[in-house]
């Protein structure tokens, strides 16, 4: 919020400091001083390995299940994540990153119904808004590439941009989330120093940045933890090892 929309700002604070018997300051001369560097050393020594172990080993307290591959097995190994939970309608988004990750038969250039696989493409343009939601609705799987995979909580990192919304990650019944090896990061703290850099150098970024840690859960039922009540039933990392 910009000073041109607060109203009567100043003639409130004014107010306010004189009932208190106090002076106004100003944010400016109080800057802030981390305690520590506790957020930027934590896990900071683990090399990529350590950290996916770290991830493994997290992820399974969140009811997720990670796999690793390669990106010669990639494709093989999508398809049989794809026959596990029973195929059906699939929602990708726009992504290049499926045609440089050897993933052509989740693009729109390639597609064809021959292939007898059902796709779906999310659709840029606020115009298709309520198609792809409901296209999301009934999706019975979503496939994507996260941003980030960050170890220590088995959180994924996701953009929502003009080739992929919020939905699309939230609705379908099933999510595999594609994480390159070199995108796995100690924690939340490297992946928002990456966007603050970003916004630094006046580089877009996507209009929403999403932490996901495994499926929907619900425990406020008399106690009892319940998964996927209200999003994905199940969600599965795929990390590519040799990239």
């Amino acid at each position: 919020m910009t000073n041109a929309n607060i109203q009567n700002r100043d003639a409130f604070l004014s107010h306010l400091t004189d009932k208190l018997g106090t002076k106004g300051q100003k944010a400016t001369d109080h800057p802030f001083h981390p305690m520590n560097n506790l957020p930027e050393k934590t896990l900071s020594d683990k090399s990529s390995d350590e950290l996916l172990e770290i991830a493994k080993k997290r992820v399974e307290k969140i009811n997720t299940k990670l796999v690793e591959t390669t990106k010669r097995q990639l494709k093989g190994t999508i398809d049989q994540l794809i026959k596990e939970v029973g195929q059906g309608n699939i929602l990708l988004p726009i992504d290049e990153r499926f045609t440089e990750y050897g993933l052509t038969e989740f693009t729109p250039e390639h597609y064809t119904k021959e292939t007898g696989i059902q796709l779906m493409f999310w659709k840029k343009g606020a115009e298709h808004r309520e198609t792809n939601i409901s296209n999301a609705a009934n999706a019975n799987i979503a496939i994507a590439f996260a941003e980030f995979l960050l170890a220590e909580s088995g959180s994924i990192v996701v953009e929502t941009n003009a080739g992929q919304g919020r939905s699309l990650h939230f609705l379908p019944q099933y999510y595999i989330s594609i994480i390159p090896m070199s995108k796995i990061v100690p924690r939340s703290t490297q992946a928002a120093a990456y966007y603050e850099e970003k916004l630094k150098k006046g580089e877009k970024t996507g209009s929403a940045i999403h932490f996901i840690s495994g499926p929907s859960n619900s425990g406020d039922i008399e106690m009892q933890l319940v998964v996927g009540l209200h999003g994905p039933l199940a969600v599965y990392y795929v990390v590519v090892k040799d990239m």
